[in-house]
């Protein structure tokens, strides 16, 4: 599918289902139903694109469901992936039969659906009435438009959960703050902790708002003032004895598991320093530019004139900025689409548009206008905040996807090849290592030290190259003696060249420019090459002596 008939399909989809519900006034239905069907154009059709990084994943829960354990290489534990109850569900369903990529790609999107509905119904919960159907069904649809949640929906990693989990966790808070429901939101917020390690920054921002609110009720009388605040406390011990029976459970095994307070990720990606939170913040930015986040900024002047419920806004807006001030502190991500801030956008688009809605009923109350012509008004800025939107995704920002698509393809019939032509006991390192790693079932040395430990835990500067690209120890991989180094992880045209191994020695990945310059390299191991099935040329490095790699590959006919 082409950019043009991407955004012409999804205007008439979304003028379809504006139509129809105004004629049945089914919001809900039609806002799931017409965001479902974006998603699917936006993600499968149109974007096809199964991230890298998802086959680290994939590895973790091959590797589990065979019998090997939660481990990338058997028998090292090494934390390399960030999405443990993500994990888990690909491990069970490879378990049952299914194959891990087609599960990651359609659990992935059964769950952005889901969140959909949920997106639909907080709209409802910050806003009354009509009023709350409305941006209820515009949050959906401008939830469905955007870039990064349209795409990260299918891309094969957690994405999707971890904000359906969000969002519940959320709509159980507000219930609970509402009705004084039983605080089931704290294993909620347990099972979105056990997904994404940042949820428990989430759970600290719910926790407060939850102190402040049993505050708020102990003032509202003298007489039961001391009942009441003890009633509220009681209720919390409650809620976070939710929470701890199911992310401080899991968080006692991967401790004794794994050995350290946080994913060999963040070790691997986060440091401190300016450059860091200066990356940080270009990334938020840039982010906020392309996906009109700077929109939120309706959210305090709606709260305040407004009917809508400006507990519930409040409380939304704090999960967003403590959220937003952990990725500028991470120093943003590599990845396209803006990952990190995918799994927010429901809570964002729900605050966005319950705020827009409630300051035009404002507007329409005080002016007296035309409601036909508010409706005209509402629906030009809606279609044409959905094609800006859009228009987001050909950024040279999110470009980068099509030719990472067609990189993760050659890295897969790399990694068939080296599955098909090595022995099991071949070990390898390259950059990167998701699909490439997973297809290869081999031992492999991530030389980015994300799957890593040694590498992961160097002390390096962090944040003048892109995001997980910059920690490395070309001398501990040349150490461990790897039969074959990947440097060049797509099929090129013509055998590789010692012209063609100087140029990745001046690309902006440490681990590579490092790695082809050390001179015991070059001594310690030639440069071999394969054909492709397909057309085109394998190219590796094989250690010397490394006689069954050296059997399956020949030299270049071109050196240098």
């Amino acid at each position: 599918m082409t950019f043009p008939v991407l955004v012409i399909a999804v205007l008439l989809v979304a003028a379809v289902a504006a139509w129809a519900v105004r004629l049945t006034a089914e919001y809900g239905v039609g806002a799931v139903a017409a965001g479902g069907a974006i998603l699917f154009l936006h993600g499968p059709l149109y974007a096809r694109y199964t991230a890298d990084d998802a086959y680290i994943s994939y590895r973790y829960a091959y590797n589990l469901s065979e019998g090997f354990g939660l481990v990338w290489n058997r028998g090292e534990h090494v934390e390399g992936y960030s999405n443990f109850l993500w994990v888990m569900m690909l491990a069970g369903a490879h378990r049952a039969g299914a194959d891990i990529v087609l599960t990651g790609r359609w659990l992935g999107f059964a769950a952005g659906v889901a969140a959909l509905a949920l997106t639909y119904a907080l709209a409802r919960r910050l806003l009354d009435g009509d009023s709350g159907r409305i941006a209820g069904f515009v949050a959906v649809l401008l939830l469905a438009a955007s870039p990064p949640f349209g795409v990260w929906t299918s891309a094969g990693l957690e994405v999707p959960l971890f904000a359906l989990l969000t969002l519940g966790a959320a709509l159980l808070h507000l219930r609970e703050q509402r009705d004084g429901s039983f605080a089931l939101s704290g294993a909620a917020w347990g099972l979105a902790s056990m997904t994404r390690p940042e949820g428990p920054l989430l759970f600290a921002v719910s926790a407060a708002a939850k102190l402040i609110e049993a505050g708020w009720r102990a003032r509202e009388g003298r007489e039961r003032r001391l009942r009441t605040l003890a009633v509220s406390l009681a209720w919390l011990l409650a809620w976070v004895a939710l929470f701890a029976a199911t992310w401080g459970i899991y968080f006692g095994w991967r401790y004794a598991f794994y050995d350290h307070l946080f994913p060999n990720t963040y070790y691997a990606k986060v440091g401190t320093g300016v450059d860091q939170y200066d990356r940080g913040l270009q990334y938020f930015a840039e982010f906020a530019r392309q996906d009109a986040a700077w929109l939120l900024l309706l959210a305090p002047v709606a709260a305040v004139a407004t009917r809508m419920r400006s507990g519930a806004a409040w409380y939304i807006a704090a999960l967003l900025a403590a959220w937003f001030g952990y990725v500028v502190y991470v120093g943003g991500d590599s990845l396209v689409w803006f990952r990190f801030f995918a799994p927010v956008q429901p809570l964002a688009w729900a605050l966005v548009a319950a705020s827009g809605v409630a300051l035009l009923r404002l507007a329409h109350a005080e002016r007296g206008s035309d409601a036909r012509a508010l409706a005209l008004v509402a629906a030009v800025i809606v279609g044409g905040l959905m094609a800006f939107l859009l228009q987001s995704g050909t950024s040279d920002f999110a470009r980068g996807f099509t030719g990472e698509r067609e990189a993760v393809a050659d890295r897969k019939a790399m990694g068939s090849w080296l599955r098909d032509a090595m022995p099991d006991d071949t070990v390898i390192a390259t950059v990167p290592v998701g699909a490439l790693a997973y297809e290869s079932r081999l031992t492999t040395i991530d030389m980015l030290g994300i799957n890593d430990e040694h590498i992961a835990h160097r002390d390096l500067a962090i944040g003048s190259f892109s995001a997980g690209h910059e920690k490395y120890d070309s001398e501990y991989v040349l150490g461990r003696s790897p039969d074959i180094i990947i440097l060049i992880d797509v099929i090129t045209a013509e055998p590789a060249r010692k012209a063609d191994y100087d140029r990745q020695g001046l690309t902006i990945i440490p681990a590579l420019v490092d790695m082809i310059a050390m001179p015991d390299l070059w001594e310690r191991y030639e440069p071999r090459v394969a054909p492709a099935a397909e057309g085109g040329w394998f190219n590796v490095l094989v250690r010397k002596g490394a006689s069954d790699a050296l059997a399956a590959t020949e030299a270049p006919p071109a050196w240098p």
